[in-house]
């Protein structure tokens, strides 16, 4: 218990290029979400990004419709305990 939060104060002061480098069970993350990046998708994920949500993978879902392949850009965000952003800024950044 005492390393695990060790390791979260660690990674709450580390700087994003090392944060970046960290395996996902170690950034503390407490929500997933996913959304499309098209239209009103991207503008959800602008607006999480700025409330210090962290982008975690984008990729392209490739799914079947009315007998047509078609693609859709998609990213998975994570939501951490502790803004890491806020602590970017504190530390005046990477």
């Amino acid at each position: 218990m005492v390393e695990r939060q060790k390791r979260r104060k660690e990674s709450d002061k580390a700087p994003l290029s090392v944060v970046e480098t960290l395996p996902l069970w170690q950034l503390d993350i407490i929500e997933l979400t996913g959304h499309n990046l098209e239209a009103r998708g991207r503008e959800e994920v602008n607006r999480l990004l700025q409330e210090g949500w962290r982008l975690l993978h984008i990729y392209t879902l490739k799914y079947h419709e009315d007998e047509v392949w078609r693609e859709r850009p998609m990213a998975i965000l994570g939501k951490p305990r502790s803004s890491q952003q806020a602590t970017v800024r504190e530390n005046g950044g990477d």
